[in-house]
């Protein structure tokens, strides 16, 4: 995912959810990206910091990691 981090970067914030799913359709993100991003808030987001931490707390994400 740091590729598409990467995209984000390029892009004039501030973005909606429904923004950011068409950025990641544009670039091709992988159908597992696609289902996280569909599950985070949808909100404004001020930067791609704030779209990554989102991305991070998705139940998809959480339920991908492993138990230390």
């Amino acid at each position: 995912m740091p590729g598409f981090r990467a995209v984000l970067d390029e892009e004039r914030f501030p973005l909606r959810r429904w923004q950011i799913l068409a950025v990641a359709d544009d670039y091709g993100v992988d159908a597992r990206t696609r289902t996280k991003l569909e599950q985070v808030p949808d909100r404004v987001y001020a930067d791609a910091g704030e779209v990554m931490i989102a991305l991070a707390m998705t139940p998809a994400h959480l339920a991908a990691r492993t138990p230390l």
